[in-house]
């Protein structure tokens, strides 16, 4: 992980940004929230959904099936696209922390993740600058 900012290309600071804002909605009325993803293609933003079925899926179930309809939706195209889980960081002096992980693709298939710790102070939830867990 790094200290250093961030620095996103264009397509992925909106759909960070707008994916934030609606957890940043959702978190304060729910403990947790379940994975969603969102692609931007052509200047447009578009949302994601796994598949329905009758049977309950875990949430890794779920953010892999989201994985794989990124892949579909993406193939062949040049999209950005995120999926955003609720992940839990282990700091160095064995801290717990909430955060936000965002999964990113970029058209030339680069991958990065970045985590981003939150709060929760007095009914609202603080999100903090991201850490770069990876980047291929």
């Amino acid at each position: 992980m790094t200290d250093k900012p961030v620095t996103l290309p264009t397509p992925l600071n909106e759909l960070v940004s707008k994916a934030l804002q609606l957890c940043e909605l959702m978190l304060p009325i729910s403990d947790v929230f379940y994975p969603f993803a969102a692609v931007h293609e052509n200047g447009r933003v578009g949302c994601i959904f796994s598949d329905e079925t009758t049977s309950k899926k875990s949430e890794s179930q779920l953010i892999e099936q989201l994985q794989w309809r990124i892949i579909d939706t993406t193939t062949d195209t040049s999209s950005f696209s995120i999926l955003v889980y609720a992940a839990t960081v282990n700091t160095q002096n064995s801290k717990t922390l909430d955060a936000i992980a965002i999964a990113m693709t970029m058209p030339n298939n680069e991958e990065r993740l970045l985590l981003y710790p939150y709060y929760r102070v007095d009914g609202k939830v603080v999100i903090s600058p991201p850490f770069d867990a990876v980047t291929r």
